[in-house]
């Protein structure tokens, strides 16, 4: 099949390409995957094409929630590759076994028939209960049993884990024996409870500075630990959770940093009162908020805002790139995206001077709605 693919007359699409460490202008051949990407002369055409965003922490959009069931995987999931997003891990939160089951029931199907779609995120629920931001309070002991059964159903390639619950220290050790991305989040580990598995693993961090213990000058938390070491984490670039300053201090410690949505379901609705997560929540001022409280709720940014937002704060181009394709793509060793290099998956997007998302294509084949 990819031999006859290759086959076929080549695509051409020239612009002014963007790498994570580079710019120029140029032409790309492609099929499903890029032929050839070659530096020429162009005139008049000055809109850029980056390579597809790659967001690896979503619960949500347009309505639609990953807990609902395969049929609003789908819907959530085609919302934002129309907003550029080309590769996208559908994201749980923190329920029973018998809700995320059977939330991932037909999960491997929609992945073969949707090649945006990469794998799972479950966030949660083995997380701090004393720290679950606008997580229902349904937090668990580590259970293997648990990943096991939903590994059944899907591919799942990260899980967000507060190491600071009983019982961590072997379930860790199980998870990576299974090949899942380990990230500390919804925690209230100290410093010395993180540099503990860092010193040994590969640990990634959910949604940095957000639902976790802070940088306390005295007593140092999940923050300290991966603003000191840590090689990856992830964080929401929406202008509401992190500060612009702290999104640059961020990229200055972790060289790996790049950015998710955290979107919900809210996300590309009008602002009123919805559900989510079991909790009643209040879109507004670009914003979710759990109405009872005020606890910020996910986000409903999309990957188009958010590289804006990256080069309104004054990140370069390459830059901007780097945290929204390029980093995640390493993270989760997937080595034929995040960049436009021959031999890649066709997933990339012509943004215009101001960079304002024109189109996208999905290996090779144009989708914007």
């Amino acid at each position: 099949m990819e031999q006859l693919n290759n086959c076929k007359k080549l695509n051409k699409i020239s612009g002014i390409i963007v790498n994570y460490d580079s710019a120029f202008e140029g032409e790309i051949e492609f099929n499903k995957t890029i032929n050839k990407v070659k530096k020429t002369k162009i005139s008049n055409n000055y809109n850029y094409i980056v390579p597809g965003f790659i967001d690896l922490h979503c619960h949500g959009g347009n309505g639609f929630d990953t807990m609902e069931g395969v049929d609003s995987i789908v819907k959530m999931s085609k919302y934002h590759l129309i907003h550029g997003t080309t590769s996208i891990l559908p994201t749980t939160w923190t329920n029973t076994f018998e809700q995320t089951y059977n939330a991932l029931i037909d999960f491997n199907k929609i992945k073969k028939q949707n090649p945006n779609i990469l794998g799972v995120h479950l966030e949660g629920p083995f997380i701090n209960p004393n720290k679950l931001g606008a997580q229902p309070n349904l937090t668990q002991k580590p259970s293997l049993e648990f990943i096991k059964k939903v590994s059944e159903l899907a591919n799942i390639k990260i899980i967000t884990i507060a190491p600071e619950l009983d019982e961590m220290e072997s379930f860790i050790e199980d998870l990576l024996d299974l090949n899942i991305k380990i990230q500390f989040g919804h925690s209230l580990a100290d410093y010395d409870c993180c540099e503990k598995y860092m010193n040994k693993y590969d640990i990634g961090f959910t949604h940095l500075y957000n639902a976790m213990s802070g940088n306390d000058h005295r007593a140092p938390g999940v923050l300290s630990a991966a603003l000191s070491n840590a090689k990856f984490a992830e964080i929401i670039c929406d202008n509401i959770h992190v500060s612009k300053q702290s999104i640059k201090i961020a990229k200055k410690c972790i060289s790996g940093l790049y950015a998710i949505t955290d979107s919900i379901n809210a996300s590309g609705l009008e602002d009123g009162e919805y559900l989510f997560a079991k909790n009643r929540i209040k879109k507004e001022n670009n914003s979710v908020k759990i109405i009872d409280d005020g606890t910020l709720a996910g986000s409903i940014v999309t990957m188009d805002k958010t590289f804006k937002n990256l080069i309104n704060m004054d990140f370069s181009i390459e830059e901007a790139v780097e945290l929204t394709s390029y980093n995640a793509s390493r993270y989760i060793n997937n080595i034929n995206i995040g960049e436009i290099k021959k031999g890649f998956l066709s997933n990339f997007l012509v943004l215009d001077k101001n960079f304002n998302l024109i189109d996208v294509y999905l290996e090779g084949n144009k989708v914007n709605e």
